[in-house]
C-alpha cells in the first residue's frame, strides 16, 4: 500500500460545528485517515499545538541532488512530511486572508523547528540528510502560492515522476477524493474550490539547511559532542525508534 501524498493546502481542520453537521460521515472519513496513517507508518513527532506535521520513513527511488549539495542515492532512508489534519488554520469562508497566510507560515515554520529538534534528540536518525514531501493542489494560482512558502524555508522543488503507470493513476485519483472528503468534512468552504485532478510536485530540504534554520549553532557543538560520547556507548541499548531503523551516523553541520 503507497503513502497517500501530503497536501499542503486547502484548510483540513475539524471543528465542534463540522462534527456536529456531518458525524457520521467526519467520523467514516477520519476512521479510514487513521487507519492508512497506521498502515503506512505515520506518526507523531510532536505534541506542540502549533505543529501540523506528521512523519513517517521512506527510501528514495532515485537519486538527488540539492543546492547546498546534500546527495540522496537511490536506497538512502528520507523523512517524509505528512499534514496533521486537525492541526491546519481553517480557510476563511472568503478565502484564504493575509492573517490565515501569516498564521500558516508560522505554523509551518514550528513545525519544522520541532522537527529539526526531533532528529537532534534521535541518534539512531543521524543518517538521514533528506527530508520531503509530495506537494498536491488542485491549481497552478495555489501552487504558486504554496512555492512561495515553501522555498521560504528552505524547500526545493521537482517536478513528478514521468511514465506513471495506469494503476498509479487510479490510486492518485482515489487519494484525491479522500483528499475532498478531508476538506469537506474539516472545511466546506475550501471543499468548494478543490479538485480531484491535481499537481503533484516533490519538494526536497536539506537536513543541513534545516538545523542552521531552526537549530542554533551551541546546540549543533552539543550536539555533536553527545553524538561521539553516544557512539562509544552504542553498545549498551537501543532507543524507541530501533524498531524501525538502523544507521550508519550523521555529520554534517552548518559553517558558523
Amino acid at each position: 500500500m503507497h503513502r497517500i501524498e501530503v497536501i499542503l493546502l486547502g484548510g483540513l481542520a475539524r471543528g465542534p460545528a463540522t462534527r456536529l453537521k456531518r458525524p457520521l460521515l467526519a467520523a467514516l472519513v477520519f476512521m479510514l485517515d487513521r487507519w492508512l496513517q497506521r498502515l503506512q507508518g505515520i506518526f507523531e513527532y510532536t505534541h506542540k499545538p502549533d505543529c501540523f506535521f506528521r512523519i513517517s520513513f521512506n527510501r528514495l527511488r532515485t537519486g538527488v541532488v540539492l543546492s547546498d549539495g546534500t546527495v540522496g542515492r537511490p536506497g538512502d532512508r528520507v523523512v517524509e512530511l505528512h499534514l496533521w489534519n486537525e492541526r491546519i488554520p481553517v480557510v476563511p469562508a472568503k478565502g484564504p486572508s493575509l492573517a490565515w497566510g501569516r498564521q500558516f507560515n508560522r505554523c509551518f515554520a514550528e513545525s519544522l523547528r520541532e522537527l529539526a529538534q526531533f532528529l537532534m534528540s534521535e541518534p539512531e536518525l543521524r543518517n538521514i540528510t533528506i527530508i520531503r514531501a509530495n506537494m498536491s493542489v488542485g491549481s497552478k494560482a495555489k501552487s504558486d502560492s504554496l512555492y512561495g512558502i515553501v522555498f521560504r524555508h528552505g524547500f526545493e522543488v521537482f517536478p513528478d515522476e514521468v511514465g506513471l503507470s495506469f494503476p498509479v493513476h487510479v490510486r492518485r485519483f482515489g487519494e484525491n477524493i479522500l483528499y475532498w472528503l478531508l476538506t469537506l468534512v474539516g472545511n466546506p468552504a475550501a471543499a468548494r474550490s478543490n479538485k480531484f485532478w491535481r499537481t503533484r510536485s516533490w519538494i526536497y530540504l536539506s537536513r543541513r539547511v534545516l538545523e542552521c534554520k531552526y537549530i542554533t549553532a551551541d546546540e549543533r557543538a552539543f550536539d555533536s559532542g553527545q553524538t561521539r560520547t553516544g557512539d562509544e556507548h552504542a553498545s549498551h541499548g537501543g532507543l524507541m525508534l530501533s524498531a524501525r531503523l538502523t544507521t550508519n551516523g550523521h555529520g554534517e553541520h552548518c559553517r558558523n
